[in-house]
């Protein structure tokens, strides 16, 4: 069994796909699902902008109706009052009715409901539009992060295996230093300690990879890719900020930021609700025109249509409505409130999160260039420690201390490019700064 699963697992590996970043991230744009479900709420948005738009025209509507009579209503009259004739029984109408016509109504005036209306409509267009880019701006964060990520380990991957490779021979050097009577028995068993230490090491990165390409794999959601290998090594990325200060790059996201121009649009769209609202206790005024032709008969072959036509010109104004219109002015009145404060807040937010990643970037740059450092040090440190041990003039402990020092070096420097990068992306997005969406491509 355990021979099937490594033959799977190589075989995989065999076929997996080499996928580059870019690749990565437009393979995202087309098929990530929280994209698509973005972009279908937009589509609704701007249908139902186009639904607003029609209550600027007339609004014409087409009836026909036939009815059979089964008992014609009665009249009783008395034609000669308390004479000596009994009141009679009159029946009205014919048994068979038909009606048919067009109506036509158009609203003159309506306190700005419409108007209003259209603005909102097309106010939630615009936030749904920013809805959609700030959730590109998401996705393709979260690629780059998980991409890197993969990098990363392949490096850390990387360093292992040659710590392990370094390991072995410092344990085959123990052997014949002992062979030769230059070690002790205690220095081939920490030899070996070392050596049988960086396997599991080995093993828990390799599973890291594993689980880190599947999260990637799954964020594309891309059906074709079974499974796929990043390209490249990890490597710091350019800041395109870093001859700027924070106070221009507060100007920028006061600029740029999407969920500032999304709160400006909340702030639209509570003014329009308002003003809808104050409609409601506005006259409304709307003309009217009809045209019908009517027939009466005892027999159905017998339908004889005549035309008659109305044109007619209606005022209303609300009264009384048990304090709902009043309330709906006073609810919508908070909601300008809110969306003001809401604005106010989120400004604050940005502002403090833009000068979180602004830090977060000076301080993991400090720290990836110490690491470089540290490990031009090691490296020489292990290269004399070799030397030394091979003549006698360094103990097996101070190898292993050296050997260990380097790989720590290296394992330091390479996270410190990963929180770099990772840094580097945070303030990319902070300022919107990641990809331009420019919409489902057909």
């Amino acid at each position: 069994m355990k021979k099937i699963l490594l033959l799977t697992f190589l075989i995989g590996g065999l076929f997996a796909r080499d996928i580059t970043l870019a690749e990565a991230e437009q393979l995202a744009l087309k098929n990530n699902l929280q994209i698509k479900m973005s972009e279908a709420s937009l589509k609704k948005a701007k249908v139902s902008s186009r639904e607003s738009v029609a209550n600027f025209f007339p609004t014409v509507s087409s009836y026909y109706r036939l009815t059979d009579n089964l008992e014609l209503s009665v009249m009783v009259v008395d034609f000669d009052g308390d004479g000596p004739q009994p009141p009679q029984e009159l029946r009205m109408g014919k048994q068979f009715n038909s009606n048919l016509g067009l109506d036509l109504s158009y609203p003159i005036f309506t306190g700005g409901a419409i108007i209003n209306g259209q603005l909102a409509a097309s106010s939630m267009v615009n936030l749904s539009e920013l809805s959609l880019q700030d959730q590109v701006n998401t996705v393709i964060h979260t690629i780059r992060s998980l991409y890197y990520q993969a990098q990363m380990l392949e490096s850390m991957i990387d360093a292992t295996e040659k710590g392990l490779q370094s390991a072995k021979e410092n344990y085959e050097l123990a052997e014949k230093q002992l062979a030769a009577g230059k070690a002790t028995r205690l220095d081939l068993l920490q030899a070996k300690v070392r050596y049988e230490s960086y396997k599991p090491q080995l093993i828990s990165l390799k599973n890291q990879r594993v689980s880190a390409r599947t999260n990637l794999k799954t964020y594309i959601n891309d059906p074709e890719i079974d499974t796929l290998n990043v390209v490249g090594k990890l490597e710091k990325i350019e800041n395109p900020y870093s001859g700027l200060e924070i106070d221009d790059l507060l100007h920028i996201s006061k600029n740029e930021r999407l969920d500032l121009l999304m709160a400006e649009e909340q702030k639209k769209l509570a003014k329009y609700q308002r003003n809808i609202a104050w409609s409601n206790i506005m006259p409304k005024v709307q003309i009217g025109s009809g045209m019908q032709w009517q027939a009466n008969t005892d027999d159905l072959n017998d339908l004889n249509h005549r035309r008659s036509s109305s044109i007619s010109l209606s005022v209303s104004m609300p009264l009384f409505s048990g304090g709902k219109n009043a309330a709906g002015i006073q609810k919508a009145v908070i909601g300008v409130r809110e969306a003001n404060y809401r604005y106010e807040q989120t400004e604050n937010y940005i502002y403090a999160e833009v000068d979180a990643a602004y830090r977060k970037v000076k301080e993991t740059l400090s720290n990836t260039q110490a690491n470089q450092e540290v490990i031009l040090q090691a490296e020489e440190a292990l290269r004399l420690s070799k030397l030394m041990y091979e003549t006698g003039a360094a103990t097996q402990l101070d190898l292993l201390n050296a050997e260990s020092s380097y790989i720590g070096a290296r394992s330091g420097y390479i996270q410190s490019v990963f929180e770099y990068n990772l840094a580097v992306e945070t303030l990319k997005k902070s300022l919107n700064n990641l990809s331009r969406y420019d919409g489902e491509k057909e």
